[in-house]
């Protein structure tokens, strides 16, 4: 078995915790109040731009020109996901200009940014990798549920093959990768990302 299929079942738990928060079955309803859909976008913004951080310094820590071009063509997503946020601020009158740094969200950045000048290329895709994973499938399980939903753009993008693809890559990446690294570590920087985002995703279940 592939390392990332392993880790990802390996954490499934956290995985399943996360699908039953609050916050994801108030997308999934369309019962999620406005205004926790607002602070969360808001407080997602500050993730995407850490993210966006660290494929930058994975890029310049990688070993060959294929995972140059793997790591490049991530950050683009990660762009593009960027510009998304860009138009909910104006469908869903968010105020990015004003955007203070939650605990939640700045525990996570904070782990990011710490793997992401420490640790080698493949080691900080073991950081981000169970991020999209994550979202990919949370956007697939509440993919039948968007007739009148008011959150369906957010279900659409995340259940959406190109978003898979861009799991998948960094999958790849990493299950292909000749870096060396400890597999203890590499349990650890899994883990550790996804009860960082179940406690984002929890700390706007408060409704």
């Amino acid at each position: 078995m592939v390392i990332t299929k392993k880790l990802w079942e390996s954490n499934f738990d956290l995985a399943l915790l996360s699908l039953q928060t609050n916050f994801v079955q108030g997308l999934k309803t369309g019962n999620l109040p406005k205004n926790i859909f607002q602070e969360y976008v808001a407080q997602d913004y500050f993730f995407l731009e850490s993210f966006a951080r660290a494929y930058g310094l994975a890029v310049s820590k990688a070993k060959d020109k294929n995972s140059i071009k793997t790591l490049s063509q991530l950050l683009i997503g990660v762009s593009e996901e960027l510009i998304l946020h860009e138009t909910y601020e104006k469908e869903w009158d968010i105020d990015l200009s004003n955007n203070h740094i939650k605990p939640a969200t700045q525990n996570y950045t904070d782990f990011l940014e710490e793997v992401s000048n420490k640790q080698s290329a493949v080691e900080i895709m073991f950081a981000m990798t169970p991020c999209m994973r994550l979202y990919s499938w949370i956007g697939k399980a509440l993919s039948n549920n968007t007739l009148n939903n008011p959150y369906k753009e957010w279900i659409f993008t995340y259940s959406d093959e190109s978003f898979d693809n861009l799991a998948k890559s960094l999958e790849n990446f990493v299950d292909s990768s000749r870096e060396e690294y400890d597999m203890n570590q590499a349990n650890y920087l899994y883990k550790r990302a996804m009860e960082l985002e179940l406690d984002f995703f929890n700390a706007y279940s408060n409704f």
